[in-house]
Parts: C-alpha cells; sequence; structure tokens
C-alpha cells in the first residue's frame, strides 16, 4: 500500500501490515520471519493481508519504522519513504530493490542522507557501512550511473 501511496504503477497481491501486535483471527498462514497471513474477503474479494510481527534480527528496524510512521486519516500510519527503502533492501528480493529504484527515482521523495540517520540509530555506524555498498549501487541505478535488467518498472 506504502508504495501505491508513494507512486508505484507496480500491482501488488498482497497488503502487508506492520505491527507490534498479533491480531484474533484464524490465520491463514504463520510468516516465518513473524506475523500472519490472512485471506480476507472484502465485498465480493478475496485480499491478502500479511500482519508483520517480526521476531527477528529485523525486528528493531521494523519497529523504529512504526515509531516515525506519517500520522494519516483515520488513524493510520504510512512509513516513511526512507524506512520503506530500508525495509525493502533487507528483504533483499528483486522486486523490492526495482521498488527500492523507483522511490529513489521519485523527486524529492526520499531524503536520502536520512537512510543512514535511520539506520545509524537503531543498529550503530557499522550496520550503517555494511548496507553502504548495496544502497549505492541501488542509488547509481536509481541516477543512471549504471544499468542492470528491470523486471518490474519500464526504464525511461
Amino acid at each position: 500500500m506504502a508504495m501505491y501511496l508513494y507512486g508505484s504503477p507496480r500491482l501488488t497481491k498482497d497488503v502487508d501490515i506492520i505491527a507490534t501486535n498479533y491480531i484474533s483471527l484464524k490465520a491463514n498462514a504463520l510468516l516465518n520471519f513473524g506475523g500472519s497471513n490472512y485471506i480476507i474477503e472484502i465485498g465480493k474479494y478475496k485480499v491478502a493481508i500479511d500482519w508483520i510481527v517480526r521476531n527477528d534480527g529485523y525486528a528493531k528496524y521494523y519497529k523504529a519504522a512504526l515509531v516515525d510512521a506519517i500520522s494519516m486519516p483515520k488513524g493510520y500510519k504510512l512509513i516513511s519513504p526512507e524506512w520503506l527503502l530500508i525495509l525493502k533492501m533487507f528483504a533483499g528480493r528483486q522486486k523490492d530493490y526495482d521498488d527500492i529504484v523507483f522511490l529513489l527515482r521519485q523527486k524529492e521523495l526520499v531524503y536520502r542522507p536520512k537512510v543512514k540517520t535511520n539506520i545509524v540509530k537503531v543498529a550503530g555506524e557499522d550496520a550503517w557501512l555494511a548496507t553502504l555498498p548495496n544502497f549505492r549501487r541501488l542509488c547509481n541505478l536509481a541516477d543512471g550511473k549504471i544499468d542492470e535488467p528491470d523486471e518490474y518498472y519500464d526504464q525511461d
């Protein structure tokens, strides 16, 4: 949903919700990194929802993303583009990298120094230094300095 709200044309097959606690619905499946998958019926449609409650080494990043989330109408919160980028970078799937490049290409959406600030705030300078080469590669892709196949977005 956040990618859509930040302008992504890529359609998603599910909705991811970051949470601090579980909900009392019957789960369709458990997520191996913490949380549950639910199938919710909305009218004639079935929607897959991943209710993410991390229980691994990345949990601290998800909690920090929630703390820094942007308040939306009706009490909903939206994680910032910088946090979305960080969480997608750690997920490490090709579609997540493509999403990151999309976010970085959007004019004035991602404040790149904030990515470093967020990672250092949560896990220290060593975590940032470990992340930096991949972040630089993704920035270079977004800035057109290097080129790789892009599965989800058209290159202009």
